[in-house]
């Protein structure tokens, strides 16, 4: 509909009421005057009277109508535009923000595969150490293993002597028993008195 606040909206709305008027005030002083007589030419002039009136009122109906899609469909034309624009930015935003997240999702794969490099190397780095420190160890064990295992040997041994070397002394003073004299052992005990008295 039309927006009566405006000036061209309240010049249609006069031009209007004014042919309104007009043609009523015509009827109405047609009407009243009586004619000269003949009713035939007055009904048709009437006919041609409300003919004219309503072709008057249809045109400015059409033009009313008209002047009011133009409007509407110059302001829709705007409103349309508007969003066009506003849809395109928001397009390239959204175009943009895209662009932006592929490019930080390439980064996060790069980035993603260097830290699973990293951890390999870190780890195949820390396999290394540990299998040469299980080595090291391992060696340790088996140098203490050997050490271990030597003095044991040795103290067989010692022992084996020791044990040799009772047995034969044993052994020994059980065959000089046998086989000395009361007589020889005084004279040994002389003996060994002496060679301790020379010694002091």
């Amino acid at each position: 509909m039309i927006g009566f606040e405006t000036a061209r909206g309240r010049s249609i709305l006069i031009a209007a009421c004014t042919l309104i008027i007009s043609v009523a005030f015509c009827g109405l002083a047609y009407a009243s005057g009586g004619g000269d007589g003949g009713h035939g030419g007055s009904v048709t002039d009437l006919l041609y009277r409300i003919l004219n009136f309503v072709l008057m009122v249809i045109i400015l109906v059409v033009v009313v109508r008209k002047t009011t899609i133009k409007e509407f469909f110059s302001n829709r034309k705007e409103e349309i535009r508007k969003k066009l624009e506003d849809l395109k930015r928001d397009k390239e935003i959204a175009e943009s923000r895209c662009n932006e997240l592929e490019q930080k999702f390439k980064e996060f794969e790069l980035q993603k595969k260097e830290i699973i490099e990293q951890f390999k190397a870190d780890g195949a780095l820390e396999k290394k150490k540990i299998i040469a420190e299980a080595r090291e160890r391992a060696i340790q064990i088996l140098a203490q293993t050997d050490l271990t295992i030597e003095r044991e040997i040795q103290a067989a041994r010692n022992r084996l002597r020791q044990d040799v070397v009772e047995l034969a002394a044993t052994r020994a003073e059980e065959i000089i028993a046998g086989q000395i004299k009361e007589s020889d052992q005084d004279n040994l005990v002389n003996e060994f008195i002496e060679s301790v008295e020379k010694l002091h």
